[in-house]
């Protein structure tokens, strides 16, 4: 280990699934603590609820003025 300059053992994240412990990708209960989005769209207004899949297109969208 000290050969490969490493200090201590390094904590990896586990390729199983069930030993992922948090809240990775859960949106909070409380609604005010939700992620927002500030855009200038108009196609989208404050009762819009997006997926996270569709956040992507709206960014991608104002990057490119398209």
């Amino acid at each position: 280990k000290k050969k490969l300059g490493f200090r201590m053992l390094m904590d990896v994240i586990p390729l199983e699934a069930s030993l992922v412990r948090g809240s990775h990708g859960c949106r909070p209960s409380e609604k005010a603590d939700w992620p927002i989005l500030i855009s200038k769209s108009n196609n989208l207004n404050s009762n819009t609820l997006l997926d996270s899949t569709e956040v992507y297109g709206v960014l991608r969208s104002h990057v490119l003025g398209t």
